[in-house]
Parts: structure tokens; C-alpha cells; sequence
């Protein structure tokens, strides 16, 4: 994973509604190894909370299989569009520092995905655009999925934020009236 951190990129995809942060974001790297083919750095990003929830790495032997085995199958499950690495980048390391900031830490998969990408930092300072954290209303935002540990998320949250300080949603709960805890 270290040498792929060296490979060029030559495509970056994006959830095409990142922007709201309370829904989650996938966010695709693909990368041109010297030997040929294409590497996949793929990513669901939660911004409103736990930061880079899960990822993983993939190889494909060309392009084209690439193009029809994988980047058509990702934009048929959802809308995705081009973005710059730079974006991609502090998406990643601005999601992953608001998670930590909330008491959260970086799931294994992801920090070996992270890997074949490499240094974050310089990448990300060169976007200008504001990333949005935390709920519509920039308070936490928790969207419970189906293999979350949601006790120690909500134990977490009320921890590091207060009780009533922070949004979520469980899905097969009933909603709590005022949406805060």
C-alpha cells in the first residue's frame, strides 16, 4: 500500500450531494500503477460525525475493466461526479480530524486505505472549499448504520458532547420529537 501513496491520480469521484452532511459520501481514488491497470482507494465518508467510516482498496488489470466493472457500477448505485484529488483529500482529512475532535478513531480498513494514498495534508491545503461538518446546523449529526455499535456512539457523543448537544437518527426507533438527545 506505501508505493501506491507515489502513483499518479487519474480520476477522483464524488457523491454528487456531498455537500449535505447529513447523508453519506462515497468518494472513489483511482490511481495508475506503473505495472498498469488501475488501484481503487474507496471511502464512505460520514461528515457528520464519525469522519471515514469504512474503506477498502481494489486492483483492476486495465482501464476498461475498470470503466465497466466497477466506476459503471458505482454510478449506476448512485449519483457520482469528477472532482480534483485536492477536495477528495480534505474531505478525508477534515472528516477524520472532526471524528477524532468527537472522540472517535480511525476504523482499521480505513487507515490501510489511507496508506496507499499517503500525506493528506499538502493535497487538502491547496482546496479552498469549505467542508461541511456536523448537521445542516454544524451541531453532530449521528445517522446510526446497521453494523455501528450504537451504544458506544451515543455513549461517545454524550460524552464528548453533552447531553442534548447532538443530532441522530436510528433507524426502527421512533424518532425523538425535537431530533436531539
Amino acid at each position: 500500500m506505501e508505493a501506491a501513496a507515489s502513483w499518479p491520480v487519474f480520476e477522483c469521484l464524488i457523491s454528487a450531494g456531498w455537500q449535505d452532511p447529513i447523508k453519506l459520501t462515497n468518494l472513489v481514488v483511482a490511481k495508475e500503477p506503473p505495472f498498469g491497470g488501475v488501484v481503487c482507494c474507496v471511502f464512505l465518508v460520514d461528515l457528520g460525525c464519525l469522519g471515514p467510516k469504512e474503506a477498502f482498496v481494489t486492483q483492476f488489470r486495465t482501464r476498461a475493466q475498470y470503466e465497466t466493472e466497477f466506476r459503471a457500477v458505482m454510478m449506476n448505485h448512485e449519483p457520482m461526479v469528477p472532482t480534483e484529488y485536492p477536495l477528495a483529500a480534505k474531505i478525508i482529512s477534515e472528516s477524520l480530524r472532526y471524528a477524532r475532535h468527537l472522540g472517535f478513531e480511525l476504523p482499521p480498513r480505513v487507515g490501510a486505505t489511507l496508506d496507499a494514498l499517503g500525506p493528506l495534508e499538502a493535497a487538502a491545503a491547496a482546496c479552498q472549499r469549505e467542508i461541511p461538518l456536523g448537521g445542516t446546523d454544524g451541531i453532530p449529526f449521528y445517522l446510526a448504520g446497521p453494523d455501528d455499535d450504537v451504544d458506544r456512539i451515543m455513549a461517545t457523543l454524550t460524552r464528548t458532547c453533552g447531553k442534548g448537544k447532538f443530532h441522530f437518527t436510528i433507524p426502527g426507533t421512533p424518532m425523538p420529537r425535537d431530533f436531539f438527545a
